[in-house]
C-alpha cells in the first residue's frame, strides 16, 4: 500500500510570552512554514527580520499582534469563473 501523507504532529511552541494585553489570551511564538510568528490563538503576526524568536519580549509580541489586528483581515480572492466544456 502507498504511504499516507499528512501534515504530521504540530511542533511545540518556541516560547510562551504570557497573556496578550489586548485580548487576554496567551501569546505563543511558533515556527511556521514561512518563518517564526507570534499568535494568540486567533491573530497571527510574522516576526520581522531583526526579531529573534527566542529572545522576543512580551511588549514586542503585543506590538506585532496589535499592528496585525489594525491591518484587518486579508482581502478575499475572486472566485474563478468556470467555462462549460463545449
Amino acid at each position: 500500500p502507498k504511504e499516507r501523507r499528512g501534515r504530521g504532529a504540530a511542533k511545540p511552541p518556541l516560547k510562551e510570552l504570557g497573556p496578550d494585553p489586548a485580548s487576554g489570551k496567551p501569546m505563543i511564538v511558533k515556527e511556521g512554514r514561512f518563518g517564526p510568528y507570534v499568535t494568540d490563538g486567533e491573530t497571527n503576526a510574522s516576526l520581522r527580520r531583526g526579531d529573534d524568536p527566542v529572545s522576543i519580549t512580551v511588549e514586542r509580541g503585543a506590538e506585532l499582534l496589535a499592528d496585525r489586528r489594525s491591518r484587518g483581515p486579508a482581502p478575499k480572492k475572486k472566485a474563478r469563473t468556470r467555462r462549460s466544456a463545449a
